[in-house]
């Protein structure tokens, strides 16, 4: 289980850094849960507190870095067995006025403790049992009486401790920093990871008379407790792939405080260097409108779908095999592909938005590169009129200006503008719709995929308008029917794996193929009734959020390479100007996906995240997939062995529960902000994060 030694190579490089990582570090002290409520890393234990925030983060009061917590603050906490049994949360806070505050969880309340006026130092104490190994969701309420007739008020917070020895001092338990993880005596750190495959810990620093033990455990059973010393590893190679409670803790009588200067999971092989060998001269987009990964069997083998092209082409691309979008419908995705920014910024939402013209999109990103850029599209809303006009040689949107909708159409159209300009280098993108309603036969598809007599209201297709009464409930459908839909866009799928199959044959015969990178994706799935609807934009399930991602152009993304680690469609912008030897626009939220294909970055899980409307958020991390309503309700599903999401797992995986939450609450606190080129993403942060943001408060 465990191997402590000066076994790994000097090849092992870090997968995840500690210092850099600290803003998801959890405090300890005197056994219990200490939470610095003024750092960015609050934010984890609040923000699910919807629809409307409960704490204001990240601020100053005489001097101490606070949060402000409204009359009525939520707090949600992981706790250990020991840390919850003693039922008691000291907080150390200043009130502006004479009041009470009291902590209550599921109808189980503390006493009102009364407050005065200023900085102090209050423990309340839940009835046993209130407390829970798991997560705790706390509810603190203050409130003022008396002469003011009840009128509420709130307090600004420096710290809280739940759990534990109740503290004797008012000193706010240490925070890691840039330079050093700081470990009190009888005291430490805990992070919620995921063990990357041959993953080590090792770490550098002054053990400060400290005896310093590293603790891995999952649900609470002990499986590492070693003692740490400076430079030599600590190797736990039956753990790869599980998420543990990584604890970091200094004992001992003659123990002040251990420093460790640099502490990260490390895996045993050479950091890998990315290299761009040759670039490509072109590139192509194909985006599927409405088409699901697992229709494919590079993401599914079950699927019935025939896809010989795809099947045939991954084995020479790249395939990113946890890609999500960042809306469930065609504007908010199309808007966060074209801008790499995610909705919350391109504010790209309601039927009358338009996209903001300041904003740089794709087309005139990839211009500065020198490349010609065509369009043609098949959905509506990418032309000039919704702000996506700009940058385009040529632009022509089959829906408002004709030329056929379906693939062959604008695969023809695209293929007439390469025999005009394909000797000068250009960007094509090509949005076709064969998968988005209306959903139409092809054969021979349509004859495999529903073999029985069928003389219904779908024999040759499905329209928009039917679909749009079958989803008010006005047109009644029967079992029958459904197996006919179904089968109608399955033979989508397939006729236009075929349509892009002849694309990439035209490429070949005219001498582009070599030197033109091509990316398959789409912008969103469509439910089928899985679970109890049809169509798009109305959950975050897998069938609408998790799309083909595939890349090809073997000389920066290896043939036949599966990448685990989550990708977003925000990543395209910055991918391909990368990959053309440009400069992505400062603005730009995604990353190029470039090093990450080549394997900087890979080894530790990384995320997707989806949002539906801003209403709604859920974040792939690793296999454990976490969803946000706008309540604050909260549902972790395993993604890998349950894509459906037929089981709520959060009760028996607390560990991953708060693996997941501490990653997406984070990113939904600071997401107007966050430029993963800068920040790194949610679950694994480059060390310009938690330095720019303890700057700025």
């Amino acid at each position: 289980m465990l191997c402590a030694g000066a076994s790994l190579a000097s090849a092992a490089h870090p997968v995840f850094d500690l210092i850099a990582n600290r803003t998801l570090a959890h405090g300890l002290r005197a056994g219990g849960l200490a939470i610095a409520a003024g750092t960015p890393g609050f934010a984890r234990y609040v923000h699910f507190s919807r629809p409307l925030p409960s704490w204001k983060l990240r601020l100053v009061e005489d001097g101490k870095k606070v949060a402000l917590a409204a009359t009525q603050a939520w707090l949600e906490v992981p706790l250990t067995s020991a840390q919850a049994k003693p039922g008691t949360i000291t907080l150390h806070l200043k009130s502006p006025a004479r009041q009470t505050v009291r902590a209550s969880i599921q109808g189980k309340q503390s006493p009102a403790m009364p407050l005065s006026v200023g900085w102090q130092t209050v423990t309340v104490t839940l009835p046993a049992g209130a407390l829970v190994e798991g997560e705790s969701k706390i509810l603190l309420t203050f409130a003022q009486s008396g002469l003011l007739g009840g009128l509420k008020t709130s307090a600004a917070v420096e710290w809280i401790q739940v759990g534990g020895t109740v503290p004797t001092s008012d000193d706010a338990p240490p925070v890691p920093t840039q330079s050093a993880l700081t470990l009190p005596k009888d005291g430490g750190l805990v992070y919620y990871v995921q063990v990357p495959e041959g993953g080590a810990f090792l770490a550098a620093g002054d053990a400060g008379g400290c005896a310093v033990h590293v603790r891995v455990s999952t649900r609470e059973k002990q499986l590492v407790d070693a003692p740490w010393t400076a430079g030599t590893p600590i190797e736990f190679p039956s753990l790869a792939g599980k998420v543990v409670r990584l604890e970091l803790s200094a004992e001992g009588a003659t123990c002040t405080a251990a420093k460790l200067t640099s502490a990260a999971l490390t895996v045993a092989t050479a950091e890998p260097a990315v290299k761009y060998p040759s670039r490509p001269k072109n590139v192509i987009i194909w985006l599927t409108d409405s088409t699901r990964a697992d229709k494919f069997r590079v993401y599914n083998p079950k699927t019935r779908v025939e896809t010989p092209v795809m099947d045939a082409w991954a084995k020479t691309s790249t395939v990113f095999k946890v890609g999500y979008v960042q809306g469930n419908e065609s504007r908010v995705s199309h808007a966060s592909l074209f801008t790499s920014l995610y909705p919350a910024t391109h504010k790209f939402i309601s039927e009358k938005a338009k996209l903001n013209p300041d904003f740089v999109t794709l087309p005139e990103a990839v211009k500065t590169t020198g490349r010609f850029t065509a369009g043609f599209m098949g959905n509506g809303f990418i032309d000039k009129f919704w702000g996506f006009g700009d940058g385009w040689d040529v632009l022509h949107n089959h829906i408002h200006e004709g030329g056929g909708l379906k693939a062959e159409d604008l695969r023809k159209a695209a293929q007439g503008f390469l025999g005009a300009h394909g000797k000068q280098p250009f960007f094509l993108y090509i949005g076709t719709i064969d998968a988005h309603v209306s959903w139409r036969a092809h054969e021979p598809w349509i004859s495999k995929y529903d073999t029985e007599p069928y003389s219904g209201l779908f024999v040759k297709a499905c329209l928009d308008p039917q679909l749009d009464n079958i989803v008010a409930g006005k047109l009644k459908i029967t079992e029958r029917d459904k197996v006919r839909i179904q089968a109608l866009y399955d033979s989508d799928v397939s006729y236009n794996d075929h349509e892009f199959g002849e694309l990439l044959k035209f490429l070949d015969i005219n001498g582009l193929g070599d030197s033109t990178m091509v990316i398959l994706i789409a912008d969103h799935g469509d439910e089928m009734w899985e679970h109890g609807k049809i169509g798009h934009g109305q959950s975050l399930h897998e069938e609408l959020v998790h799309i083909p991602y595939v890349i090809h152009y073997p000389p920066l993304f290896p043939a036949g390479k599966q990448v685990d680690e989550g990708v977003e469609l925000v990543d395209v912008l910055p991918t391909v100007v990368d990959a053309l030897g440009g400069k992505p626009p400062a603005d730009a939220q995604g990353e190029s996906l470039v090093p990450l294909a080549q394997g900087e970055g890979a080894g530790y899980p990384r995320p997707a995240i989806a949002s539906q409307y801003e209403l709604a958020h859920t974040m792939r991390l690793s296999r454990w997939k976490l969803w946000v309503g706008g309540s604050g309700d909260t549902r972790l599903i395993d993604a890998a062995s349950d894509p459906m999401g037929t089981k709520e797992v959060s009760a028996e995986r607390p560990l991953e529960r708060r693996f997941v939450t501490d990653a997406l609450s984070l990113w939904m606190a600071y997401q107007g902000k966050w430029k993963k080129s800068r920040w790194g993403v949610a679950s694994n942060h480059k060390p310009a994060f938690a330095a720019d943001l303890e700057k700025t408060q």
